[in-house]
């Protein structure tokens, strides 16, 4: 009877396996979407990276475009180590604007500042740091554990009005030692414990499906109601959107969370965002201090969504995210913190927004469905920075340094460290 009954049980287990599995394919073969962490690969340390030295092929009815990435995982070639005689490597740091999706490689601002810069004779090499979906938190850990050892002379962090989300989002994947220093962020980890949910979430079709599809949207309901819920729907906007509106009146803690526009909204108040920004505040001073350790001087550039920049601009997607068509918005309260921040702080502030502004009444500046900035918005944003002077000031300085550095190792004026190209235009072609 034992036996029997062991028998019945073990073939019962099998077929409830060999049904998953047949289940698990079909998800895969059918819903073709990555089962990974979304922006990325799956990194035990740095949350999530593009793997190394691959191509990746980008297609919709806006662009069709192939990257290719590095040893890193980064996109542009292999930062040369040890760095040239004489040569300023600017490090970018930033998500998937800095990464420079969806465009080609050549049309990355990081790579026209480069040649723009090596084009006025400046000796330089810009590394592109960016990676999709990455905030402050996620940066600095990359800095500290992988970037330092590219060389860096100058760091520019560009931050995205998303990144209060992101970070808020990293927090419960951040892994510390006994005395409380991060040690990695790790996607597999919740609050410091091993989740095997999230784990089976970015490994399986199945699951990722049923967490996406049904738990989700239970959570939905219960913050809505399943008459506001519908509502949301039929308005065809994010339900995130709904729920951060009612989030925003309880004054939530997790606000951030739900909203990844909360710096932008109309609604939102200096002491409403006050606590969220703090956040950011502490990671951007983490930054600030490691890389005075190394004596690198840091700058924050910030560039614009669509909606901030004019009418017909990110004319689609914009609805999605709670903002109406024809209409340019203000981020006059998220201004004024980062300019308060940055005096406070004394760390140099780079805002785009202005040439964003001029430079839209005549160009497509963001696409009007993904909202990436187009080819032509990777132009305005390098040329400003090519312009701009707090950051010429920074750039010749460190120029001035590495060059008496170089005279007192060796006693002679260094050579150019890298070939000087033809001038290439970072404005309209």
């Amino acid at each position: 009877m034992a036996a029997r009954w062991l028998a019945k049980v073990a073939t019962s287990l099998l077929s409830l396996l060999l049904a998953f599995g047949v289940v698990e394919f079909a998800f895969r073969l059918l819903w073709l979407k990555r089962f990974t962490v979304a922006a990325g690969i799956e990194h035990s340390h740095f949350h999530h990276r593009y793997k190394p030295y691959t191509t990746y092929h980008f297609a919709t009815h806006e662009f069709d475009v192939t990257m290719l990435t590095n040893r890193y995982g980064l996109r542009g070639p292999d930062p040369v180590l040890p760095k040239p005689a004489g040569v300023v490597r600017i490090l970018m740091l930033g998500d998937s604007f800095t990464f420079g999706f969806p465009v080609k490689d050549e049309e990355t601002f990081c790579s026209l500042i480069e040649r723009a810069l090596q084009a006025k004779g400046y000796p330089v090499d810009v590394v592109n740091g960016g990676v999709s979906g990455y905030a402050p938190s996620l940066e600095y850990i990359s800095l500290r554990d992988e970037y330092l050892t590219f060389q860096p002379d100058l760091v520019i962090l560009w931050y995205d009005f998303g990144d209060l989300q992101e970070d808020s989002w990293f927090q419960k994947n951040l892994v510390h030692d006994e005395t409380g220093k991060i040690l990695r962020a790790d996607p597999r980890f919740n609050h410091e414990r091993f989740d095997y949910w999230e784990w089976l979430n970015n490994h399986s079709a199945l699951a990722k499906y049923f967490n996406n599809k049904v738990v989700r949207t239970v959570e939905k309901i219960r913050v809505l109601g399943l008459t506001g819920y519908v509502k949301t729907i039929l308005r065809g906007e994010r339900a995130k959107v709904a729920i951060a509106r009612v989030k925003t009146k309880q004054r939530a803690q997790d606000l951030a969370e739900s909203d990844r526009f909360l710096l932008l909204r109309e609604t939102s108040t200096k002491e409403l965002l006050e606590p969220y920004w703090a956040l950011d505040a502490k990671y951007l001073r983490m930054i600030r201090d490691l890389l005075a350790e190394h004596d690198i001087p840091f700058m924050v550039g910030i560039y614009p969504y669509g909606m901030l920049v004019g009418p017909d601009q990110w004319v689609e997607g914009r609805t999605f995210w709670g903002f109406e068509k024809g209409k340019t918005y203000r981020a006059d309260v998220a201004l004024a913190l980062f300019n308060e921040f940055s005096t406070h702080e004394q760390i140099p502030f780079v805002n785009t927004i202005g040439s964003f502004r001029q430079a839209a009444a005549s160009e497509k500046l963001f696409f009007d469905h993904d909202g990436h900035m187009t080819p032509a918005g990777h132009r305005v944003l390098a040329k400003h920075l090519v312009g701009d002077p707090q950051f010429l000031r920074v750039l010749r300085r460190q120029l001035a340094h590495r060059k008496a550095a170089e005279v007192t190792r060796t006693g002679r004026e260094p050579s150019p460290g890298v070939a000087r190209p033809q001038p290439v235009a970072v404005g309209r072609p």
